[in-house]
């Protein structure tokens, strides 16, 4: 298995009628919510979650997102079970997203 993101969260098996906005409303319940991009035609997404304590400590995994991840898989929306894992650099590369968990600082 590939690296794995320390803050980006893979979401699929999402219901073609769930949108971005219906999904970063739902993390952001479990932490902030940078970024979400939505892929409809696989049903899945890309959930970024990050805080201001995160940027100093890069190399443990976010603890947003870790308690997003256990909160979030297995969460029912519009009729589906959605299934939650760490992003891949293989994710990172379907959604067009720059692999930037190797660099200091993260941007796009």
């Amino acid at each position: 298995m590939g690296k794995t993101s320390k803050y980006v969260l893979y979401v699929s098996n999402l219901s073609s009628a769930t949108r971005s906005a219906d999904i970063k409303k739902e993390f952001s319940y479990a932490g902030p919510v940078e970024q979400v991009e939505r892929d409809y035609k696989t049903r899945s997404a890309l959930v970024e979650l990050r805080s201001e304590r995160d940027r100093a400590h890069a190399v443990l995994q976010s603890p947003d997102a870790q308690y997003a991840w256990k909160k979030m898989d297995g969460f029912r929306l519009d009729g589906r079970k959605w299934m939650v894992d760490w992003a891949t650099k293989d994710d990172f590369k379907f959604f067009g997203w720059k692999w930037t968990e190797d660099s200091p600082s993260p941007s796009r």
